[in-house]
């Protein structure tokens, strides 16, 4: 913005003192009020003025009472006043600020301090209206962005599961997703293949944008490995799994980019009556009896590691009535509770081995409180999946 562009409102009684300001602040584009009243009303137009020279002073509305009104109006609280003055005392100064004044120049006038005040302030307030545009112009782009990942979270939860194909699939079953962004690195993916029902819980590389980009690699892998191969062996799934991410990824031993998933994933024979299992990092539970169970997982990522030798194979019977759980690792690494520390597996385990008996939409509801009374005002730390199959 240029000094002609820019508009300074004087306003006082004495037409000899608006002479004497125009005249030293003509590089400037100077409007004059010789009352208050007049202040007020152009000090309303659009576009407001930059800046006003106010005095104190004056018959009818005085200095003081127009700042008031400046600064109860929306249209003009944002405009800064420097008040032009005789008296020095502090009182009238101190009152002068306390009613919004930035600044205050005393009469008679000291043009090259006057020069110097009105500078300053036009800089500040250039420097401001500066710094909101671009604040507005963050804000859009955030705005934008923003809208861009909802929808984005509209795609991943089509990608998922839904609720009619779960209910006829797993009668007796329960998933809390619990993303901690608007979108989510942990997925889970359900399907049916040739009688046999195969269960995934995973847990991509970070949350947010980066894990929800990972978490559609894995949905389209699984999609391609299981749905069109026929492959229903949740270890071969895993070694499957883990070369086509490091080929697609183009992962090496040198990569920046070692990003993959801990996952479990169950193929459940009803036939059968075998419960098949494979695990990356996150491990199975079963409870039978008021008893738990773990079944561990293999210590490989789905990714490029320090080994890569084959996933191992479980094959587990079971009975009616069995209850598993799969789950990431959001639930146990929650901060919170008494001494703001993580829930981690003990406490997991005794919430499961207390409520299991329960129906399957009651433990959702009791595992979801627990969380968040848990947690109470600390941040989420990452995604959280529960999934609870009654058999």
């Amino acid at each position: 913005m240029t000094d002609n562009s820019i508009r300074i409102l004087l306003v006082d009684d004495s037409k000899l003192n608006l002479e004497i300001l125009s005249d030293a602040l003509r590089r400037y584009n100077p409007i004059t009020a010789i009352n208050g009243e007049k202040a007020l009303e152009l000090a309303a137009q659009t576009p407001p003025p930059d800046l006003i020279l106010l005095d104190i002073i004056m018959p009818g509305l005085n200095g003081i009472d127009v700042c008031k009104q400046l600064k109860q109006n929306p249209k003009t609280a944002e405009i800064p006043v420097i008040f032009i003055t005789a008296q020095s005392d502090s009182t009238t100064i101190l009152q002068g600020f306390e009613v919004g004044a930035i600044d205050y120049i005393t009469k008679p006038f000291n043009i090259p301090e006057l020069m110097a005040r009105v500078k300053t302030q036009i800089s500040i307030k250039l420097a401001r209206d500066q710094n909101r545009r671009l604040m507005h112009k963050i804000e859009a782009m955030n705005q934008k962005l923003t809208d861009s990942i909802r929808y984005a979270r509209k795609i991943q939860l089509a990608s998922l599961p839904k609720q009619d194909f779960l209910d006829k699939n797993m009668p007796e079953h329960f998933i809390l997703f619990k993303p901690k962004d608007i979108v989510s690195g942990d997925f889970y993916w359900i399907k049916n293949i040739d009688s046999k029902l195969v269960i995934v819980a995973a847990d991509c590389t970070g949350h947010g944008v980066p894990g929800a980009i990972m978490s559609i690699f894995g949905i389209a892998y699984l999609h391609e490995i299981i749905d069109t191969n026929k492959v229903t062996q949740p270890a071969t799934i895993l070694n499957s799994l883990r070369s086509t991410l490091i080929e697609s990824l183009q992962q090496d031993e040198t990569s920046e980019i070692k990003d993959g998933m801990d996952i479990c994933i169950v193929t459940l024979d009803k036939k059968m009556g075998v419960l098949e299992y494979a695990a990356a990092f996150n491990p199975l539970y079963k409870i039978r009896d008021n008893k738990i169970t773990v079944f561990p997982a293999d210590h490989m990522p789905v990714s490029i590691g320090e080994t890569d030798n084959p996933y191992t194979h479980h094959a587990i019977p079971y009975q009616s009535g069995d209850c598993f759980y799969l789950f990431t690792d959001g639930f146990v690494s929650q901060f919170g509770g008494p001494n703001n520390k993580k829930i981690k597996h003990q406490r997991f385990r005794e919430m499961l081995l207390n409520n299991y008996h329960l129906p399957m939409q009651k433990q959702l509801k009791i595992y979801d409180e627990y969380f968040e009374n848990w947690r109470e005002s600390q941040e989420q730390v990452d995604d959280v999946l529960l999934i609870g199959i009654r058999l």
